[in-house]
């Protein structure tokens, strides 16, 4: 509620209800007692409401016997000047200070939240998750850095004296025993038990429990002391108890080299480095600790920050490595994919997973014994584009002889069977080589075949009409060639055998007397006579050269233009091959 000019409030109402009953004085007329907070070894907290700027204040209040100790009020006052002084949103703000030494009292801010002992007690782990708890730890860690660079050393951090405010805050609590600079500890070695839940006061500065090996000795303590002390926090909130047992405090403090939560919790339940780094902040030695609040701070934001995702990672790496493992050594194109995928997801998780790399290396370098049909369709279709290219490239050859021979016609040339025969094979291989080169699959081994058998039965025709020795032999030459690099043929004894029968049928059929001699051995070399064509000497020389020259023509770019697809395919396969060899390196 608020005021309305002097209207009483809610907060008076209660005020003076609990005036009448118990409520003291205020130590000061600016403040109205509202109700008693706690009670401790160092007074009492008392919830009030500061009159002049209404807001409501926590007033820490030294009554009684403790009042006139001269050396509690000393240490009751210097907590007031010490914990104004630091200034860190972790640290409680001191208002006001008075009451001298009869009396003496300081105001606070007034908290409301809950205790970090509290909040380990209860266990709401919906609300205070351990990610939650960490972050309001590195918080408290930068508090205690903050006092530590103003010389000042808490010496009682604890569960207990960290709180957990509504709305994110975060507080360091009681720096009553706080020691600055060099001030004296006025301290003796503790001789008997102490409830490890409460702070010594007296005999030994701390709370058994949290203090270091050297606090409880009695020796001087620096700031490492308190990092043993956060060490000791970040065990509790990993392991959900304290780091120390209750009922072997001084000796376990004494003995204990270090003090690890994935001992007490279980590797499953304890990140590695976390666990590290709370050994680290609690070794026996100071020498040997965390040399700050604040490298406890960092250690556990980088948790925070990814490096558990790191860590994290790295397991799942490995799991993916072991798989890839297993599914290499099953065999088989499936296991081999599947064994490549999880490969190339633990190196993805994990780009230092030797394993990984090395079963990557052999999956990507080695090739398998069977080919993937994937793979194997990859290579179809390129096969296929080639075959294409090739079969347009032979219409436009087999084009070009038709027009010779039909140019052979309009010259007045006069043909047999064998030569219309010609002109009617190069029609049908040509509409052979067109109908294939715009299909959607490639040629069959017996469309192979059949296509071979159409070329060889052309090259007879040639060999009949213009000798076997001469043209037959040229353009069978020539195109043994083409045929044997067209893609995917793989049958060389049949195209070769069949080029063999186009020139040896029709030269033993003559041989025998069944066909007209074309040819004669005659004292200056070899005389060609055709007799399928009636053709002048002169123009047959021509014939014969224009038909070696196309064929030459036709055969040399069909060759280069196979032999680009290879180079190119080359090309490809080394870049692949050396970007491969870089990715499993």
């Amino acid at each position: 509620m608020t005021d309305d000019g002097d209207a009483p409030t809610l907060l008076d109402s209660l005020a003076s209800t609990a005036a009448g009953r118990s409520t003291p004085p205020a130590p000061d007329p600016r403040y109205a007692l509202r109700g008693l907070l706690g009670r401790g070894g160092m007074g009492e907290v008392w919830l009030a409401h500061d009159l002049r700027i209404q807001r409501d204040v926590a007033i820490k209040w030294m009554r009684g016997e403790g009042a006139r100790d001269p050396d509690s009020v000393m240490r009751f006052l210097r907590e007031a000047r010490v914990q104004g002084r630091l200034e860190h949103p972790a640290i409680v703000p001191v208002h006001d200070i008075g009451g001298g030494e009869d009396a003496p009292y300081f105001v606070m801010k007034r908290l409301a939240g809950t205790t970090l002992a509290d909040v380990l007690v209860e266990g709401d782990a919906q609300r205070w998750t351990r990610r939650t708890l960490l972050a309001r730890l590195v918080d408290v860690c930068l508090a205690v850095e903050l006092a530590h660079s103003r010389g000042v050393i808490h010496r009682d951090l604890k569960p207990a004296n960290i709180m957990l405010g509504d709305l994110g805050e975060t507080y360091v609590l009681d720096w009553g025993l706080a020691r600055e600079g060099n001030t004296p500890d006025a301290v003796t070695p503790l001789a008997g038990a102490v409830d490890g839940g409460q702070t010594a006061v007296g005999a030994m500065m701390g709370t058994p429990g949290y203090m270091a090996p050297e606090q409880m000795r009695g020796e001087r303590v620096d700031h490492r002391a308190d990092v043993f002390a956060l060490g000791c926090i970040l065990f509790e909130i990993l392991a959900g108890a304290p780091a120390i047992a209750r009922d072997t405090v001084f000796e376990t403090t004494l003995s204990a080299p270090c003090y690890r939560p994935r001992e007490r919790r279980g590797d499953a339940e304890v990140p590695p480095e976390l666990d590290d780094l709370c050994a680290a902040a609690t070794a026996a030695a100071p020498a040997d600790r965390l040399a700050s609040a604040k490298a406890l701070a960092d250690g556990i934001q980088r948790f925070l920050d990814g490096d558990r995702d790191l860590a994290r990672r790295r397991e799942l790496a490995a799991e993916h490595a072991r798989a890839a493992g297993a599914l290499f050594a099953a065999g088989g194109e499936a296991a081999r994919a599947g064994a490549m995928r999880e490969a190339g997801r633990a190196i993805a998780l994990d780009t230092t997973n030797a394993d990984a790399q090395r079963l990557l290396g052999r999956l990507l370098l080695e090739p398998p014994r069977e080919m993937p049909a994937e793979a194997r369709a990859e290579i179809e279709r390129d096969r296929l584009l080639a075959s294409r290219a090739v079969l347009h490239k032979g219409a436009i050859g087999y084009g070009w002889n038709l027009v010779l021979l039909g140019s052979l016609k309009v010259l007045g040339v006069s043909g047999t069977w064998p030569f219309y025969g010609l002109g009617t094979l190069l029609v049908a291989a040509i509409a052979t080589c067109w109908v294939a080169s715009r299909r959607a699959e490639a040629l069959s081994r017996r469309e192979v075949a059949a296509f071979v058998v159409l070329h060889s039965m052309m090259l007879a025709m040639v060999a009949i009409i213009g000798s076997p020795l001469l043209i037959g032999a040229l353009l069978a030459f020539g195109g043994l060639q083409i045929l044997l690099m067209y893609p995917g043929a793989h049958m060389p004894r049949f195209i070769v055998l069949a080029h063999f029968v186009a020139i040896g049928v029709p030269f033993v059929l003559e041989m025998i007397g069944v066909l007209p001699a074309t040819f004669e051995l005659v004292a200056n070399g070899l005389l060609v006579r055709p007799w399928a064509v009636g053709v002048p000497a002169g123009v047959l020389l021509a014939v014969v050269l224009a038909v070696i020259f196309l064929g030459m023509v036709l055969n040399a770019l069909i060759s280069t233009s196979q032999r680009q697809a290879q180079e190119a395919a080359e090309e490809r396969v080394h870049v692949q091959s050396w970007h491969l060899r870089q990715l499993v390196r």
